[in-house]
């Protein structure tokens, strides 16, 4: 079951909230083989966080970016591995299964990861024409070997060469004599080989196709080391054996380069390119705790978060990362400006003053069922869209619309609306750049970039008292954003009325409206940003 995001436009208002969630409920009606999920970009305002706790509605997951990352690729260990066991179950996990890599891990404490790299480098090793030592482990030998133990010895780890007994006699003990380091004897029924072996103190020796009566005539009582009987082979014996060294000494120790379950799709792919490895751990960016790994199969195709647009189709409107995403619908009700799909879909862009009216019918065209919280949520947003139909954004089907819920479940609109409003306040009792911010969308006209944000109040009383203050977190946001103009639309709901609170920019002079103060201009009737503000603004950068 995919999981298929609704997502609003950037610092969302009470219509791209409400048509986020309502519209996420209809397609999981609909749609039973996907997940549609809510989600808002940014903090939501006051109004909106008012009308969704008295509906008792959930506010939607907020995510900040869909940018593709190692957290939707890295592979989950299923092969894991102390650090002490044998070469011989890695080798079989290989045999059996072929994995990419096989993690070694000591308890909860990771130490490494292993391929057929690893393998092949051990066996090579071997044959770099040095006599090969190695780590034997002996508690790995009845692992790995069939037979037992006749004497343990003293030590659990020993570093020796291999040799093996089949030579004469004499030829045995010179040979014996030469060895530098002491080696493991892997001998058959030679009593007088065994005999030379234990008075020159080898530290293991490993017998193969003994009888019981043989193994009667060693004396053990004066030898320290290990004494093992195998019931194979004397050829196989020795190829068992040197896969009965633990994993650990394949591992080769180095700074790798950490991968957290966070960091960029592109950017990990880049690191293991570069890499020698056939993988690499990754860790949790929370936690950093080892969770799993990454090869280049998992880079092979690039994981994409599908994604429904509502109530806005412009990219630098969108998420971060859109361009990783991939959209599957678009629901709205602004001029269309969306960026190139990689497959056909389905655009519903209708001239109505809110995104929620296209939502409600869409409910009514399927016969879905609306049930009274939802109904009341797209109300909320038709109505905050069009300032309670007075905008000129304002259409038949809005109204027709608000008509059909209000009916529906016996809501007194007008009431409904003072309570929606209530919320609303001066620009005194908000934070300059939390209220600039909240609801700001930005433009690229005439090669101009330049942001627009709209706030709702009940009254501009206090306007010229914080004036200065407004046309500071402007200039900030300006210059966070790299815009060359920034503005704020502050809108009387009661008066129907707005003000404009613009920076400085060469083309001011051009706005038709009159400037009350330094930075501040009376748009009396304008209500809408996107229908009555916006095009003004065009005509003065063209």
């Amino acid at each position: 079951m995919a999981q298929i995001y609704v997502s609003g436009h950037r610092n969302p208002d009470m219509d791209s909230i409400a048509s986020a969630i309502a519209y996420s409920r209809l397609k999981n009606i609909l749609d039973g083989e996907n997940q549609y999920v809510p989600i808002a970009l940014g903090p939501l305002n006051v109004q909106s966080k008012a009308v969704l706790e008295g509906l008792g509605i959930p506010s939607p997951l907020f995510v900040k970016d869909v940018f593709s990352r190692v957290c939707s690729v890295y592979r989950k260990p299923t092969m894991v591995l102390d650090p002490d066991d044998p070469v011989y179950e890695l080798v079989n996990m290989y045999n059996q299964n072929n994995p990419s890599v096989v993690t070694i891990m000591d308890g909860d404490e990771f130490r490494g990861l292993l391929s057929i790299d690893e393998i092949n480098r051990y066996f090579l090793r071997e044959n770099t024409g040095q006599r090969p030592v190695y780590d034997i482990l002996l508690r790995n030998i009845p692992r790995v070997i069939k037979g037992f133990f006749l004497k343990k010895g003293g030590q659990e780890m020993i570093h020796a060469a291999i040799m093996v007994g089949a030579m004469d006699y004499k030829v045995f003990c010179r040979r014996l004599s030469e060895c530098g380091t002491k080696p493991v004897l892997v001998v058959g029924n030679r009593l007088d080989h065994i005999k030379a072996a234990l008075d020159a103190g080898l530290p293991g020796l490993i017998l193969t196709g003994m009888s019981e009566d043989g193994l009667q005539q060693i004396d053990l009582s004066r030898y320290n080391g290990f004494v093992y009987v195998s019931h194979e082979d004397t050829a196989e014996t020795i190829r068992l054996l040197r896969l009965s060294v633990a994993v650990d000494t394949l591992l080769v120790h180095k700074n790798t380069v950490r991968i957290t379950d966070d960091m960029l799709f592109e950017t990990a792919k880049g690191i293991l390119a570069e890499s020698e490895e056939r993988g690499l751990p990754v860790f949790s960016h929370l936690t950093d705790e080892y969770i799993g790994f990454i090869t280049r199969r998992c880079f092979l195709n690039m994981p994409r978060q599908k994604i429904i647009m509502v109530d806005h189709n412009e990219a630098m409107q969108s998420v971060p990362g859109l361009e990783d995403a991939e959209i599957v619908e678009i629901l709205d009700h602004h001029r269309l400006d969306a960026p190139k799909t990689r497959n056909p879909i389905s655009i519903i862009a209708s001239p109505v003053g809110s995104t929620c009216t296209i939502v409600y019918d869409l409910y009514q065209r399927h016969s879905a069922d609306l049930d009274e919280p939802t109904a009341r949520l797209l109300l909320a947003g038709i109505s905050s869209d069009t300032v309670m139909l007075k905008s000129p954004t304002a259409t038949s089907l809005d109204m027709h619309a608000v008509s059909e819920i209000c009916s529906a479940f016996s809501i007194d609109y007008d009431a409904f609306c003072r309570e929606l409003f209530s919320n609303g306040s001066s620009l005194s009792s908000l934070d300059p750049a939390k209220a600039v911010s909240s609801d700001f969308k930005i433009y690229s006209e005439c090669a101009v970039r330049f942001g627009i944000g709209q706030v709702e109040v009940t009254t501009f009383s206090d306007l010229s008292d914080v004036r200065d203050r407004y046309l500071a977190a402007l200039e900030s946001l300006k210059k966070a954003e790299k815009l060359e103009w920034t503005m704020l639309l502050v809108t009387n709901v009661m008066s129907e009325e707005s003000m404009l609170i613009a920076t400085e920019y060469k083309k001011n002079y051009k706005l038709l409206y009159e400037e009350r103060e330094k930075g501040v201009y009376y748009l009396p009737g304008v209500l809408s940003r996107k229908k009555q503000l916006l095009p003004e603004i065009i005509r003065v950068l063209s």
